[in-house]
Order: C-alpha cells, then structure tokens, then sequence
C-alpha cells in the first residue's frame, strides 16, 4: 500500500481499519503468503525480525470480518459493557489486544450507531407528519377547521418551519 500524503482525502475508516490482504478467494478469505526472513542476513527493515514458532502470524481481517467485529462492538455499547470487559471480549472473539485497534473499532461503532439513530430519527417524524396531515385532511373534510389548523400547526412545528412552539414556556415563578 503505497503512503498517503498528508493532502489527500481521509480514506474510509473499514478500509482503514482492515488493512486488507491483496487478495481473497470467493468466500472473502483472506490469500496471503508469511514474510520470508533470511536468516543469514541482519535483522532489518528488508529483513524482519524472526517470529517464536508458536507465534504465527495472523493474516489481517477481511471486510465481512471488519463489519462482524463492528456489530459485536456495538452489542457490547449497547449492553453498557465496561471498556476492560469489551477489551477482554475483542480478545477473545477477535484476537485483538492492541488497545488502539479496539478503539478504533468502538469509535466506528459509535459513530455507525448515532447515525442510525439519526436516520431512524427522521423516520419517526416522516411518519408523525404524515399521520397528522392525514388527520387534518380528515377534519377539513369534517369541517372541523380549528382542528385541521392546530394539525398543520403541530406538522409545522415538527418540520421547524414555526420560530416558535405552540404553547409558549410556562413562567416559573
């Protein structure tokens, strides 16, 4: 992957995140090869430190992978789990332990979960409108006006198109 110059757009934070092989079969597997280390040569950026056996090296998650550990993320955001009870579990589940990878995954999360909240948001409200005018049509054509103007009125002021609400603040005193 060539460096990105400091000019350039911010690339997509899953593409980011996933640092995916070069290649993957038809299932979105990753098809990777280990590095080769020489061991007659020096230790050096052309030639990486030797592993200890039992560590192997992982290959890096796919993108199915990456929108799997997201939606754990947000289960455990969800279940107000503790942040060392979520590091625990991405250990377990993801074999991560690198305590900035987790955060990123749990940044993205979060911010994936407030934008649903704010499409779902303005789902609500398309639907309140659309009750309250059908409403209003129907006391119109009950010649009930009052009750079709304080129909619009309550559609106007979900759309914020009134400066101000309906009912004016209590005063305290």
């Amino acid at each position: 992957m060539p460096p990105r110059a400091h000019h350039q757009a911010a690339a997509d934070p899953v593409e980011e995140l996933r640092s995916a092989p070069d290649q993957q079969d038809a299932d979105g597997d990753a098809l990777w090869e280990p590095v080769a280390v020489d061991p007659s040569r020096p230790i050096s950026q052309t030639n990486p430190p030797r592993r200890a056996p039992h560590h192997v090296q992982t290959p890096r998650a796919t993108a199915g992978e990456v929108e799997r550990r997201i939606a754990e993320a947000q289960l455990w955001i969800a279940q107000r789990l503790p942040l060392l009870e979520i590091r625990a579990k991405a250990g377990e589940s993801w074999g991560v332990s690198n305590v900035k990878t987790i955060n990123r995954y749990l940044d993205l999360a979060r911010m994936r979960m407030v934008e649903e909240l704010i499409s779902d948001r303005r789902r609500h409200q398309a639907e309140q409108i659309f009750a309250l005018n059908d409403c209003a049509r129907r006391a119109m054509d009950a010649e009930q006006f009052s009750a079709a103007v304080g129909a619009f009125r309550v559609i106007a002021e979900i759309g914020g198109l009134l400066r101000a609400p309906i009912k004016p603040p209590e005063a305290k005193s």
